[in-house]
């Protein structure tokens, strides 16, 4: 393989850019919706869907490392440039398409609420009480988000498990915090910008994959 000190910037920032994009919608709509949905309810469901993300990362990162090496530089790198277009395009669509990111969190954290409130066919108590059925509107969004998080980090720690895991703790721990203090912080940096960062380290990266793939027929 490559330069061992560019495979672990690559891991790390890849780990680091993909749990702080995917990761901060979940932690905004965990917030957001604790009020509406119970605490208990909102923590149940980030755990679990966070728990079986973290077991998707393990398989496709168990999955590459019994592939051949050209084999494995090829699909790390279509996954990653994958995601950079994922990216790449949502960057269009917030600064040039002017979209809004708060409307969408807006709107998505009405649709959380109002799913689990129409099981009490509009009775709902004062006070959620905890159970399976009302942590699935919450699971449901953090294993959306955390799938694709976890076939970026699966990718990366392919080549450097250590540094994939530090940047996706680093990313966790920033999340944690800023959400700790007001989920508005994360609202208010601009989306358009993070999203042109990640498509763009993506991009790089998943770039020298493919090519090092080529380099090494």
């Amino acid at each position: 393989m490559s330069d061992p000190s560019i495979i672990i910037v690559a891991s790390f920032l890849l780990a680091f850019k993909a749990v702080l994009l995917e990761g901060s919608e979940v932690a905004i709509l965990a917030v957001a919706t604790v009020k509406q949905l119970g605490k208990n309810n909102v923590l149940a469901g980030v755990v679990m869907g966070g728990g079986i993300s973290l077991f998707i990362f393990l398989a496709v990162r168990q999955f590459f490392l019994l592939l051949p090496e050209v084999v494995v530089d090829f699909g790390t790198g279509v996954v990653i440039l994958y995601f950079s277009y994922r990216f790449l395009r949502a960057f269009r669509r917030y600064y040039f398409g002017k979209k809004s990111f708060r409307d969408k969190m807006t709107r998505l954290e009405g649709e959380v609420v109002q799913k689990d409130r129409e099981r009490y066919e509009g009775a709902a108590p004062s006070v959620i009480p905890f159970s399976f059925t009302n942590t699935l509107p919450v699971l449901a969004i953090t294993l959306t988000e955390g799938f694709e998080a976890s076939l970026v980090l699966g990718a990366a720690g392919t080549f450097n498990l250590a540094w994939t895991v530090v940047g996706a703790l680093t990313s966790l721990v920033i999340l944690m915090i800023v959400s700790a203090i007001s989920y508005e912080y994360l609202l208010r940096v601009p989306r358009w910008m993070l999203d042109l960062l990640a498509g763009c380290v993506l991009l790089t990266f998943g770039s020298f994959f493919i090519v090092s793939g080529i380099l090494a027929l």
